[in-house]
């Protein structure tokens, strides 16, 4: 025996009487029983007092307000390490360029390193043979053009006999 009871809020109800159903069958149904052979939903079963229906309540059009965040949980253990990726090639290469020295004190000397072929200078610098007998004036990149640098350049003015520069250049080959 099925019944329909409606709500003054128009929820849907649907009872089943599994005591009558059991004293006519001579069987004792299980809620699982009964609830497997209604539609599925989100549905909360109530047990009536002084009777042995279940009510089994359908309120698929509704939803409660979403609860607060709960707190962050623990950090969990490092996973195991990856595996050991290809060997790389190295596609950097250093050039330097010649040294420049004057027997003249007070002039003013240029070593210049330049990359091989296409390819570009990204970094640079120089070496002194000595601070005291050469004052560096300018360490730049060299650019062709608007395009990427080419090398480098250090400028320097000799100070004293056998000062010296020499510019180096830290290219990438482009290939």
């Amino acid at each position: 025996m099925s019944r329909t009871i409606r709500s003054s809020r128009t929820k849907t109800a649907m009872l089943v009487s599994a005591g009558t159903v059991a004293a006519l069958l001579s069987v004792v149904p299980s809620t699982a029983a009964v609830a497997d052979t209604l539609p599925a939903s989100t549905a909360s079963t109530t047990e009536l007092p002084g009777s042995s229906a279940l009510v089994m309540s359908f309120d698929d059009d509704r939803r409660g307000e979403r609860g607060e965040r709960g707190e962050r949980g623990e950090r969990g253990p490092q996973g195991p390490p990856g595996p050991q990726g290809p060997e790389g090639e190295l596609d950097t290469y250093v050039v330097t360029g010649p040294v420049a020295t004057s027997e003249v004190i007070g002039t003013e000397v240029t070593s210049t390193a330049l990359c091989l072929g296409n390819d570009i200078a990204i970094g640079g610098g120089y070496d002194t043979t000595d601070l005291l007998s050469i004052e560096v004036e300018d360490s730049a990149p060299v650019f062709v053009g608007t395009g990427p640098a080419t090398g480098w350049r250090a400028t320097a003015t000799v100070l004293a006999l056998e000062g010296s520069i020499t510019a180096y250049a830290v290219c990438h080959d482009v290939e």
